[in-house]
């Protein structure tokens, strides 16, 4: 009897747990920690041999800190949330650089104006 394929959409569920899992360093037992499931029940999702119900995938999902349906992603989907994800870190970026400038601008200005009314 020839061993019986899981579905596609259970094959990239486990493949995406597996990377993402390993992505944020963490063991199959830390992950089931923080899902509050069984470190067996994350193996098994893993090599796609059981399909979580959806409050269990929620708690996967909130646990390494993504949506449910981004565990869904085929790798062009992960690209573009890869790419999405680095645009969000650069305007966080350039936002603390600018609020910067104008913390020390105000403060420049504001020296200068106390310099000037004291004379």
């Amino acid at each position: 009897m020839a061993k019986k394929e899981p579905p596609y959409i259970q094959e990239l569920l486990s493949k995406n747990i597996r990377k993402v899992r390993k992505e944020l360093g963490l063991s199959q037992q830390k992950l089931a920690e923080l899902s509050d499931v069984s470190t067996n029940y994350i193996g098994e999702i893993e090599i796609a041999r059981k399909f979580p119900s959806a409050n269990t995938l929620q708690k996967i999902s909130y646990a390494v800190g993504l949506k449910p349906y981004q565990l869904f992603f085929d790798d062009e989907e992960w690209e573009s949330f890869d790419k999405y994800q680095e645009l969000v870190s650069i305007k966080l970026k350039l936002k603390e650089a600018i609020d910067e400038d104008i913390e020390s601008i105000i403060k420049e200005h504001l020296m200068e104006y106390s310099t000037n009314k004291n004379k």
